[in-house]
């Protein structure tokens, strides 16, 4: 009886769930309307729209002489300074190596304008703020007529170092030590009439200036010298004002902004002139009219910088590609933000999608700031054009997660991606505000970039495009469609400038047994990738690790999909946890402390290894020092020494809490780990780390790998 009254109750129950089924797939739905899906457009690079080849030599030209020291190799026709007059954007001048001048017409690159000679090697130019005069400047300096071509006026003490005032009626000049050792200071000459030069006076010094410049509301000129100091005089009264101490022996360059807010130097330190070593550069801006150091702008090597002409944007040039920002890098003259850089030199021939790196000597703005022109080591003059987005660049707020969606060319979006990526990284966002606020540190959190509505903002990017996007500052995430099989080099993302990595500059090499790389920095430029599959908030929270500063452990390290899939069930470590040494890690993360200033002073780190007696525990010291204070430095060791620790793992961490220079002993027990890395986080964000090499105890003569 039981039984069967069991049967009649899931019979009777059976029919009322398909009843209630029945109803609710018969009933009548209402019409759903799907929003039209907006994306962003996709940032582009600045747009190449001339070239000029600088082969035309004194021999195209009537009555010229060959320079001094003239020689027939390609080298010689490196383009070493490049101009745009202040007054026709459409008029550039470059010199190259051996003094050879052309002048430019924007809109005709078949051949320049002019053909003028400068008579020594390795010179510089530079139009008068009234774009009458064009000086050419080593060991001399020549005055030629823009709208003729002559020569006007010759003087014969300088330096390839000039700055003109800004109502072009004197000229300051270096006086050139190698010809005139009695010479120091800074000559101030009257120009107004250039076929009649007179000296107005010397700002005397008892070191030889190595860089002058003069402020564009004519009240200051300042100078640097080899011994590292910096006068700067009032130009109408000729007295010192100010006297600034620097850590530099000879000084590339020194400018005032053209809005007269700030004065920046660069030159190398002191370091390379006590050890004969590698090169160590410094670039340091002064904040005015206080006098304030600001901080330092750029690390690695800057051949030359500029200013913008309303001194918004600075543009520095790089020919150097191991060391820093090869080509040209423009950023926020406030508070160093980066905007947008250049790195696009030819193209190779065997392969028109791929470029060489454009290897800068110099930079300059045209007059109203919207062109960039470059010289680089291949002879070319290129002209850029900045777009809308990269002008207003200091209006955009910086250090947010930007989102580009990959699809191939002939496939619809699905509906609801950007629905999806949005409501994703919000918690995502959630599950690192828990993280930090679990470890003491508040509801801390990254932020991304939306659209007026609040929700995520998607750029979405073909395969084969023509356009190269970019991804030079901020953190972008590519999500790509999961049904592509597409490469991800098919998006054109690979020539994006993302994921850069600089040098700065130190005496590496051999010391006792360890052998060391430079220290490297990280650029504010990372992509890393997703895909729509992975689109949930433990995977998406993974991937962004890597984006923070932060060791993809421990997925990376696994060497099969059994073992990956072990990581990631509930039974293992919660992987997306944060540790209490990454969540005080991201304490100073630029991304979770929005508005940081960029400025980065360079950090160094030296390492020495003591072995214990009768034991195999090492003692790892660690000197650190970085100016912008210490945060946190971070430990790790390879793991397997058979990929020479290029796979490594997180070891330990030592909080430093803003110290600015330390000394950091860790203990190492295995004996097979002969490679180490530490990392450093400074108060403002900024990430460094180096790699050392231990040589083995019986080969005396190893060297760094």
């Amino acid at each position: 009886m039981k039984t069967k009254r069991l049967i009649v109750f899931f019979v009777v129950f059976g029919v009322v769930v398909f009843g209630i089924a029945a109803y609710f797939l018969s009933r009548p739905h209402e019409p759903v309307f799907i929003t039209p899906q907006e994306f962003a457009q996709v940032p582009e690079q600045p747009k190449l729209i001339a070239e000029f080849t600088a082969n035309y030599h004194l021999t195209d030209a009537t009555d010229l002489m060959t320079p001094e020291g003239v020689r027939s190799d390609t080298k010689n026709r490196v383009i070493y300074s490049v101009a745009f007059s202040p007054v026709d954007a459409s008029l550039i001048a470059s010199i190259n190596r051996n003094g050879f001048i052309n002048l430019w017409d924007r809109d005709s690159t078949e051949a320049p304008v002019r053909v003028l000679s400068h008579p020594e090697i390795f010179p510089s130019i530079g139009f008068s703020p009234n774009g009458k005069l064009l000086a050419s400047a080593r060991w001399k300096v020549i005055l030629w007529d823009v709208a003729t071509g002559k020569k006007i006026n010759t003087i014969e003490t300088s330096f390839n170092q000039f700055a003109f005032s800004p109502d072009s009626k004197q000229l300051a000049t270096i006086p050139v030590v190698a010809k005139y050792f009695r010479e120091t200071g800074v000559k101030i000459w009257n120009i107004q009439d250039p076929k009649r030069i007179t000296e107005v006076t010397t700002l005397p010094f008892n070191q030889s200036a190595c860089a002058v410049d003069i402020s564009s509301d004519g009240k200051w000129i300042a100078a640097g010298y080899i011994n590292g100091t910096v006068n700067v005089w009032d130009l109408q009264t000729k007295q010192l004002v100010k006297t600034l101490e620097t850590p530099l022996y000879q000084m590339d360059y020194l400018k005032f902004s053209p809005n007269n807010a700030y004065m920046v130097i660069s030159g190398r330190s002191k370091q390379m002139y006590i050890h004969h070593g590698e090169r160590l550069y410094r670039y340091i801006m002064w904040e005015l009219p206080s006098w304030e150091r600001k901080g330092e702008v750029l690390r690695g090597h800057v051949e030359n910088l500029t200013f913008s002409p309303d001194g918004k944007l600075c543009a520095s040039a790089n020919h150097i590609r191991p060391l820093s920002g090869c080509g040209v890098q423009l950023w926020d003259s406030g508070s160093g933000a980066p905007i947008t850089s250049i790195r696009r030199g030819s193209r190779f021939a065997s392969n028109p999608s791929l470029f060489y790196y454009l290897e800068t000597r110099d930079v300059a703005f045209s007059q109203d700031g919207h062109l960039v022109a470059t010289g680089s080591e291949d002879g070319i003059i290129r002209v850029w054009e900045l777009t809308p987005q990269q002008l207003e660049g200091t209006t955009i707020p910086a250090d947010v997660v930007r989102i580009l969606y990959l699809l191939p060319k002939d496939k619809t979006p699905p509906p609801d991606i950007i629905n999806r990526i949005d409501k994703t990284i919000k918690a995502v966002q959630d599950l690192y505000a828990d993280e930090m606020e679990r470890h003491g540190f508040g509801r801390k959190t990254f932020t991304y970039e939306t659209d007026e509505n609040g929700t995520a903002q998607v750029y979405l990017i073909r395969e084969n495009q023509t356009e190269i996007p970019d991804l030079s500052k901020d953190i972008w995430l590519a999500v790509r469609d999961d049904s592509s099989e597409i490469p991800f080099n098919a998006y054109q993302l690979q020539h994006a400038n993302a994921n850069g990595r600089f040098r700065f500059p130190s005496m590496n090499g051999v010391t006792g047994n360890v052998s060391r790389y430079d220290t490297i920095g990280f650029t504010h430029g990372k992509l890393v990738q997703a895909s729509t599959k992975n689109i949930k908030r433990k995977r998406l929270a993974y991937t962004l690790r890597g984006a923070f500063g932060l060791p993809y452990a421990p997925l990376q390290y696994e060497r099969n999909a059994f073992q990956r899939l072990n990581n990631i069930m509930p039974w293992a470590k919660k992987w997306h946890k944060l540790t209490k040494c990454e969540a005080e890690w991201l304490d100073k993360s630029r991304f979770f402390n929005p508005n940081q200033p960029f400025f980065d002073k360079r950090p160094t780190i030296e390492m020495t290894v003591s072995n214990a007696e009768d034991s195999d525990t090492r003692l790892f010291t660690f000197s650190v020092t970085d100016e912008d204070g210490i945060h946190q430095v971070q430990l790790f060791v390879p793991i397997d020494m058979k990929y020479r620790g290029w796979r490594k793992k997180f070891y330990d961490c030592k909080p430093l809490k803003g110290k600015e220079e330390a000394t950091l002993a860790f203990e190492i027990t295995d004996p097979e780990i002969m490679t180490v890395e530490l990392r450093m986080i400074d108060m403002h964000g900024n990430i460094a780390h180096r790699e050392f090499f231990i040589k083995p105890k019986t080969d005396e003569l190893t060297k760094e790998p």
